[in-house]
């Protein structure tokens, strides 16, 4: 009997463990985009993302050339709603509060050589809301958009190299 109950016990944690590991395999996603508009690697930039719907939160990996540095790296928040508050976060340090639906920032200034953080927090009103984040610069365009939580979590991992 004992054994008994130790092998369904083993089972309903097998299929636990298993519906787990789906349920976050289908709301997550994964795709690479590389961008290359000149013949040589100095201006080569590529990116990946990786979201999870269900919690809101959203992450992208973003490699560029620090030959581009001195041109301007936009970062653009935008949202269909009437509020968004929160910040922007580079390393740690805060560089942006958020007060409006619309806000912009250049990162380049704050870039150099190496692995840069770059985290979008936030809320916006409507939930219901669509808030888009935009980052461009030479041979780079990148667009997340996302709505219905009215919670931006988003980690865009810059490596500049």
């Amino acid at each position: 009997m004992k054994k008994l109950l130790f092998l369904a016990f083993c089972l309903a944690l097998i299929a636990i463990v298993s519906a787990a590991i789906a349920q976050n395999f289908i709301s997550s996603q994964s795709y690479s985009i590389n961008i290359d508009t000149d013949n040589d690697m100095k201006g080569f930039s590529s990116f990946s993302e990786q979201s999870s719907y269900s919690s809101g939160y959203q992450q992208s990996s973003l490699n560029l050339s620090a030959n581009n540095l001195s041109q301007p790296h936009i970062l653009r928040i935008n949202t269909s709603g009437t509020q968004l508050k929160g910040e922007i976060i580079l390393n740690g340090k805060v560089v942006k509060r958020l007060n409006s639906n619309k806000v912009e920032v250049n990162l380049s200034p704050l870039l150099s050589v190496g692995e840069h953080k770059v985290e979008i927090l936030g809320r916006y009103v409507p939930e219901s809301s669509g808030i888009s984040i935009e980052f461009s610069g030479p041979s780079t365009n990148v667009i997340q958009q996302t709505s219905g939580n009215g919670i931006l979590n988003y980690v865009l991992d810059v490596s500049v190299y």
